[in-house]
């Protein structure tokens, strides 16, 4: 098992779960593109940190925001995943390797993202 290096920011909400089910991503860093093509339960790989991609994620209904390339998101980016209870993940992968692991993971079942961060079977 090899895990991607990644870990959660939010929410630290005991009403949300540690494990995120989601079907497929989208990756772009074009707020108008990802309301106009997430589809509900993916995960948005981006580079924004700003408090704007966790209201497209509530609308959209996403299943978690991942923030690449080592960025860190605004504190108050943080809040509000906290508050709307959207998981939101920092890692220093490029998004290009994220989308790679979830593609070739693409399966019938959900698949899964832990507080641990993605884990990839060898």
């Amino acid at each position: 098992m090899r895990k991607l290096d990644m870990s959660p920011t939010a929410p630290a909400s005991a009403n949300t779960a540690k494990e995120v089910c989601f079907r497929g991503c989208i990756v772009c860093d074009i707020l108008s593109y990802a309301i106009a093509h997430a589809e509900k339960g993916q995960i948005w790989i981006t580079h924004h940190t700003h408090p704007n991609i966790i209201a497209v994620a509530v609308l959209k209904e996403l299943a978690a925001v991942i923030v690449a390339g080592g960025r860190k998101p605004d504190p108050e980016t943080i809040r509000r995943a906290e508050e709307e209870e959207i998981p939101l993940y920092v890692t220093s992968c490029q998004a290009y390797d994220l989308a790679k692991w979830i593609a070739s993971h693409d399966k019938e079942a959900d698949d899964m993202i832990t507080a641990a961060g993605v884990s990839e079977n060898e």
